[in-house]
């Protein structure tokens, strides 16, 4: 019998990978291909898609406004897609970063706590048996724990990574050799979940 798979998707690391197919290959990535591949073989349950709101102050501009309204078509347009699920999860702040070399200091918006959204659906997830494999389309290493936590059930979670030194895009060592596998998405991977 076909093992189940739910894929969860870091979609601030899924924009890096979708910056990167565009500057390298002039594509975009499609959620739906993309599930389509990472499962094939499987049944696929669900996807969920995590990310938080555009940072949105008091008073925003006009460019703030149209940003917004954009994530919500996006927003829309995964939920429409059959089997896939966005989930709205933590918070985006402005962070003050100062520039050693103009001595300016500025502002960028930083994505805070979709990590452990994550971290808390993965290992409740496993918990509860509801699939046999999960799939983790992430970078980040604060997940290595709950990875480890997950897979003392009777599951495997595969991380999905991209690593292009010239891009300075990297995945986790630590997460990657915490998981059951690991599959590295190269170009022509990428090619093949073209929108």
């Amino acid at each position: 019998m076909a093992e189940k798979a739910i894929v969860l998707i870091d979609c601030g690391y899924f924009d890096m990978i979708n910056r990167y197919a565009q500057d390298t290959l002039k594509i975009k990535i499609s959620f739906e291909k993309f599930s389509k591949k990472v499962t094939k073989g499987m049944i696929h349950l669900r996807t969920k898609v995590y990310h938080s709101a555009p940072y949105q102050p008091p008073n925003p501009t006009t460019k703030q406004k149209e940003k917004f309204s954009g994530f919500q078509k996006f927003v829309k347009a995964i939920n429409m897609t059959p089997r896939h699920q966005f989930d709205f999860v933590g918070r985006v702040r402005p962070e003050n970063m100062f520039c050693p070399k103009c001595k300016k200091e500025y502002q960028i918006p930083k994505q805070k706590g979709v990590d452990v959204a994550i971290a808390l659906d993965l290992v409740k997830m496993a918990n509860d048996k509801v699939a046999d494999v999960f799939i983790l389309v992430c970078g980040d290493e604060d997940l290595s724990s709950a990875v480890k936590m997950a897979q003392e059930n009777p599951c495997n979670v595969t991380v999905y990574y991209c690593h292009d030194k010239d891009y300075k895009m990297f995945g986790s060592i630590k997460l990657n050799t915490t998981a059951s596998d690991r599959v590295k998405m190269d170009l022509d991977f990428l090619k093949e979940c073209k929108l």
